[in-house]
């Protein structure tokens, strides 16, 4: 951001295409995790599953809303997902929960850390409150991940000698 006379005004060409890279990473990972909730079986992972696409959305209304406040039009998305529900599991599974989980975990991981990073530049308060608060749910988040894998077995230990 730019300081004129001591105001904020508007982004940098860095920080627009930083914005615009996150919304299309959050984006892709919205997708993903649509398409993973119908080959999940497990309550508690879909539930996981859920919460992380509420927190991307999320975010993304925070993302659009600085860019709207910058004069800069938000990438369009091209999929409108409909909300997912917690019921008719799929039959047939190309994807286990394990491996399912373990995508979700890396998807989350990266979802704090651009969060971090994105707290970090926040120069306003009402942002910096938003992206403390999202870290504290990706966190959250994971740490719940984390638990489910290790009691269902998919979080293996290191093997040694």
């Amino acid at each position: 951001m730019e300081l004129v006379n001591g105001n904020l005004t508007s982004l940098r060409y860095k920080g627009i295409f930083e914005i615009w890279a996150q919304l299309g990473v959050n984006n892709g990972y919205i997708a993903s995790n649509h398409a993973f909730f119908k080959h999940v079986v497990n309550k508690k992972l879909k539930t996981i599953i859920v919460d992380f696409v509420q927190c991307l959305k999320d975010e993304n209304k925070q993302l659009m809303a600085v860019l709207e406040e910058n004069g800069v039009l938000a990438p369009t998305t091209s999929i409108d997902y409909s909300k997912l529900k917690m019921s008719n599991p799929r039959r047939k599974k190309a994807i286990n929960d394990a491996e399912i989980s373990s995508i979700l975990s890396m998807n989350i991981a990266s979802s704090l850390i651009s969060v971090s990073q994105a707290l970090e530049m926040s120069v306003k308060k009402k942002h910096t409150a938003k992206y403390g608060e999202l870290h504290m749910r990706y966190a959250i988040l994971g740490a719940k991940l984390v638990r489910l894998s290790n009691d269902k077995g998919w979080l293996l230990a290191p093997a040694t000698k």
